[in-house]
Parts: C-alpha cells; sequence; structure tokens
C-alpha cells in the first residue's frame, strides 16, 4: 500500500485539511481527509475493468463543512441517538445538547480535524475530545487507523481513553452505491446481515428497548433486494430502513451486500456488536451537490454502521457503551470489496 498526501483545503476558522490517498497494487484507492476522518473515495475497477467510486461524497471542504448526512465521516462521541438528549452514569445525570428532535444524534466529531501520521502500513488520525464536548464527562483521547492492504481490505480501526468514566461509540458513516456513487436508487443491489434479531424503533428512530425477531421485510439473514420502500410498520415510521440489527456474536461477514450490474461485492466484518442499516431514506434533502454535481435522491446510498446500540446508556438489558476512566476502548471493522462474476 502506498498513501500519499496533498493539501485540501482551509477550514471557515483557519484550519489546514490534508487529503490522504491509499492506493494497493490492483488499482483500488481510498481517500481520507483529516477534517471528520472522512472518507472521500472508495475506487475500484468493476467486473468489466471500469474505475467505479463506491462511496458518496463532496468535491470540497465547504461542502463537507455544510453536510446535514455525515458522509463518510467518522461519527461519535456517542453514534447514534440517544434519546431526550439524557442518561444516568454513576448515579449523575448526564445532559447533552439536542441536534435531532428532542434527541442527540452523532455527536461532533465529524466536524473536528484530527492530526494525520503516516506509518509503513496505515493512517493513523489522532484528536483529544476535551471534557464536556458533546455534553459527556472525561477527556478523551482518539486515535483512528486506516489501512488498505492488497486483498482490497479496508480496514478501520478504533482506540480511545477516557480520564473519567463516560460512554462512547464510534462508527464511520459512509453511505455506499456498488453501481456508482451517481448512479441512483440502490434498490436493486442485494444485502445480506448475519443477524436473527434487530432493535425494535418508535417513530423518533430511538430504539424503544425491545428486541424483536428479523422477519417479513426486516429479514435479511438471506442475500435479497436492499429496497427500501415502506413495506411493515418499522420502516413507515422511518421511511425505509433506518435500525439496528443485533449480530451474531463471532460470524463472519457480519453482512455482505452485491451490485448484480457492476460484479462488484463488499463484505462487512467487526468486532461491534450492532450494524445500523441506514438505506439513505432523506438523501433528497440534503441541499448540496455531490461529487462532480452528482444530485443524490432519496435511497441513492446504504449505510452499513457497525457500532455499539443506540440508546445503550438508557437501556441496561443492552451491552454497555461505558468507557471506564484509564481503559481502553478499542473496535476494528473490516470492509472488503471484490469482484464476482456471478453470485453463487
Amino acid at each position: 500500500m502506498q498513501i500519499a498526501s496533498s493539501p485540501y483545503g482551509v477550514t471557515a476558522d483557519g484550519r489546514n485539511v490534508t487529503c490522504y490517498t491509499m492506493t494497493n497494487s490492483n488499482g483500488m484507492q481510498a481517500r481520507f481527509l483529516d477534517y471528520g476522518c472522512v472518507l472521500t473515495h472508495l475506487i475500484l475497477p468493476d467486473r468489466s475493468g471500469k474505475p467505479t467510486d463506491v462511496v458518496l461524497g463532496y468535491d470540497t471542504l465547504a461542502d463537507y463543512e455544510a453536510d446535514p448526512a455525515y458522509m463518510g465521516a467518522l461519527v461519535g462521541r456517542y453514534a447514534n441517538r440517544i434519546k431526550d438528549s439524557a442518561f444516568t452514569l454513576n448515579g449523575r445525570e448526564i445532559r447533552l445538547a439536542p441536534n435531532d428532535g428532542a434527541n442527540h444524534l452523532h455527536g461532533v466529531l465529524s466536524k473536528r480535524v484530527f492530526h494525520g501520521t503516516v506509518g509503513n502500513d496505515c493512517l493513523r488520525l489522532t484528536y483529544t475530545s476535551p471534557d464536556g464536548e458533546d455534553g459527556l464527562p472525561g477527556t478523551v483521547r482518539i486515535t483512528v487507523r486506516y489501512s488498505l492492504d492488497d486483498n482490497n481490505v479496508l480496514t478501520m480501526g478504533y482506540e480511545a481513553v477516557s480520564d473519567a468514566d463516560t460512554v462512547l461509540n464510534l462508527t464511520n458513516h459512509s453511505y455506499f452505491n456498488l453501481a456508482g456513487h451517481r448512479s441512483g436508487r440502490i434498490d436493486g443491489q442485494l444485502l445480506q446481515i448475519a443477524a436473527d434479531t434487530f432493535l425494535e424503533t418508535a417513530d423518533d428512530t430511538c430504539p424503544t428497548g425491545q428486541i424483536l425477531p428479523a422477519e417479513g421485510a426486516m429479514d435479511f439473514r438471506r442475500l435479497r433486494p436492499i429496497g427500501g420502500e415502506p413495506t411493515c410498520e418499522q420502516m413507515e415510521m422511518v421511511g425505509g430502513y433506518d435500525h439496528c440489527y443485533v449480530l451474531r456474536p463471532d460470524t463472519a461477514p457480519a453482512a455482505l451486500a452485491y451490485c448484480p450490474q457492476t460484479g462488484i461485492a463488499l463484505t462487512v466484518a467487526t468486532t461491534q456488536p450492532g450494524l445500523q442499516l441506514y438505506t439513505g431514506n432523506y438523501l433528497e434533502d440534503v441541499p448540496r451537490p455531490g461529487k462532480g454535481g452528482a444530485r443524490y435522491v432519496q435511497r441513492s446510498g446504504f449505510a452499513l454502521e457497525t457500532q455499539h446500540y443506540p440508546c445503550a446508556p438508557n437501556y441496561p438489558q443492552f451491552p454497555s457503551a461505558v468507557l471506564q476512566a484509564g481503559q481502553t476502548f478499542r473496535e476494528t471493522t473490516y470492509y472488503q470489496l471484490h469482484i464476482l462474476n456471478q453470485l453463487k
């Protein structure tokens, strides 16, 4: 793997931003910013040899600064939602800033500039989140490691240490379209998720605390078209899929996606307990055009966000998202892209 760097622009408040380009021996390329750890491009030859960029994004830093959809970004300190922007930790009520109705969504890391260093086999991005950022306790030192190998595996590794008990949930918020980022809706692409259950969702997109069997329209245990048009009550409440699936432990891959048109397949493996499937239900509301002037429409990309459960601090029956002082948070996700002449 080779890593090159180049200036990408200057933020509105005067901070320089760098783009890092990773290229492997197969001609696959991944580009990252130190602004929000954003994955801007993920390019590989399709079945016919045509270079295909399979993630949605923008052309300029100003677009990413104004982006309401978290395209390609690291999200946290608590990815996904915390209902009513509040929870109790060690007997103390923690109040967060509501930014999704009454709820707290994703946090501010997608708008922070990280410090980038290039090693022999990875890009290392670091940031110290001060005590009280996002309303959360603890000064948290965060490290994100990105690497791309010659098997077309893009690895995203997360580490963090806090000086006080806190909660933490980190993930990448890329939108994939395996036919190419500007090819339109993803309805005909296929998806499989290694999950027998999912978190029931209320109409504010927060979990209710109940875990339901993945049946009917919610069942991705076998490879099938993603679709996305609401066909059941759970989908109707959120305009498509925006649900956390409970991954089977020690099952690999956690997810498989495939585009019959291009032959591009994506497999996902992770150490995280959940996977949020989001089908870009509101992408038509994004005010700015995407890369190359592309207009992203509703369901023109899908996100496979490996993470701890949304609202976990409010539901003791969910796996704990508490990071105790001095302990190290470690999670890793692997996205592998490959070409299939036909799906077996």
